[in-house]
């Protein structure tokens, strides 16, 4: 079962730059060229307390940034289905970002499941 720091590792074996949120350039640590990876962890979901076990689902998004919507693109995004979100279900959408003059293709992973422990300590 894949985690998110799983699901990190991975995408850090692409070798392509990625952050959390959004890139923040400055003059002395410019946004990296495209193509570039930016992860979201946008909602978490706590179940099953029992003050032993405690589940937390994480929704996660990867949002890969790609110059134009080409063959260059479409190699990234297979690349991220096989190598890295290969034992996950996850929606994919591509649009091109308005005022940028890039296309973002978004993965979807819904509810990557972990366990916490409890104050009974399991």
């Amino acid at each position: 079962m894949a985690t998110v720091e799983m699901i990190l590792k991975r995408c850090e074996s692409l070798e392509i730059p990625m952050t959390k949120n959004a890139f923040q350039g400055t003059i002395d640590d410019p946004v990296p060229p495209l193509p570039y990876i930016v992860y979201l962890l946008p909602h978490e979901r706590h179940r099953g307390a029992d003050l032993i076990n405690n589940i937390k689902e994480t929704d996660m998004d990867l949002e890969l940034y790609t110059v134009s919507d080409d063959e260059e693109r479409e190699a990234l995004a297979q690349r991220i289905c096989r190598e890295v979100l290969f034992d996950l279900e996850y929606e994919i959408y591509t649009a091109p970002v308005a005022g940028e003059d890039c296309f973002q293709t978004a993965f979807e992973i819904r509810g990557i499941v972990g366990k916490l422990k409890g104050l009974g300590k399991a």
